[in-house]
Order: structure tokens, then C-alpha cells, then sequence
């Protein structure tokens, strides 16, 4: 598939994406971009996907000076 062909689709997606969350409020943004995956897995014959999930930076400790 050449680059441009992917991006039409991405951009497909992306104006799908937008109707479906037209006129809902935040909170219900949320909740359906936290259900993504799963419809994701509907649409792919139940099968999910197993994405690393983003881990929070660590805070550093600051060494307390004597």
C-alpha cells in the first residue's frame, strides 16, 4: 500500500472518528476513546491487541543536602 493510500485511510478514520463524537460532552468523549479497544476487537473478530501501555515518568527523589 503506498503512503499516500494510507494516509487517505488514516484520514478516513480520523472523519469517522469525528462524526461519532459530534455533540457528545467531555465526559462521554472519554469514555468512548476508554472503549476504543474493545471495538476495535469486535470489529477484528474478537481478537484484541496487545499494546504496551504508556508508563508515567517517575519522579525523581531529590537528595536532601546535609
Amino acid at each position: 500500500m503506498s503512503v499516500s493510500k494510507m494516509m487517505e485511510e488514516v484520514w478516513h478514520w480520523k472523519e469517522e472518528a469525528a462524526k461519532e463524537v459530534e455533540g457528545m460532552s467531555s465526559q462521554e468523549r472519554i469514555a468512548y476513546y476508554d472503549q476504543a479497544e474493545q471495538r476495535l476487537a469486535d470489529k477484528t473478530g474478537g481478537r484484541k491487541l496487545n499494546l504496551r501501555r504508556p508508563v508515567p515518568p517517575q519522579r525523581r527523589r531529590r537528595e536532601r543536602e546535609s
